[in-house]
């Protein structure tokens, strides 16, 4: 082995910097999620996230499973929590990650959903203008 195989300090400090870079990457995404940022998954999509089956997910939402942080009251499962549209289960990731700990979720707990910005080429929407004393604004003839 001779100085020239040994690395250099800008050498360890590029690759110190790239690896610092992915492990607080995870870090940064796994921060609360803003009001837009809620992700609803399908039964059969966070089966495939949980690489499991598809009962198995139905089984968390009908059955659950017993509450360890009470072993005493055996008849209260924990469910995984879940919206319902037109009978279709969506399933917020943070009721996902309360159920793997063994923690009861309530889905109010979520931030309310905003108003996705409009896509890049569609026109936004006009607000209504507000009222005034209860009464809708006068008409006038656009110049």
């Amino acid at each position: 082995m001779t100085a020239a195989d040994l690395p250099t300090v800008g050498y360890l400090d590029h690759w110190f910097r790239a690896l610092l870079a992915r492990v607080e990457a995870p870090a940064a995404a796994a921060a609360a999620p803003a009001a837009s940022d809620v992700v609803l998954y399908s039964v059969q999509a966070l089966a495939e996230v949980l690489s499991v089956d598809p009962g198995t997910v139905r089984r968390w939402l009908k059955v659950g499973k017993p509450d360890p942080h009470d072993p005493q009251n055996a008849a209260q499962n924990i469910r995984l929590q879940a919206f319902y549209f037109n009978s279709e289960a969506r399933i917020p990731w943070a009721a996902v990650v309360a159920y793997e700990r063994g923690l009861r979720f309530e889905l109010a707990t979520l931030p309310p959903p905003t108003a996705a910005p409009p896509k890049p080429g569609t026109v936004a929407p006009v607000p209504a203008p507000p009222v005034a004393n209860g009464e809708p604004p006068g008409l006038r003839l656009a110049s």
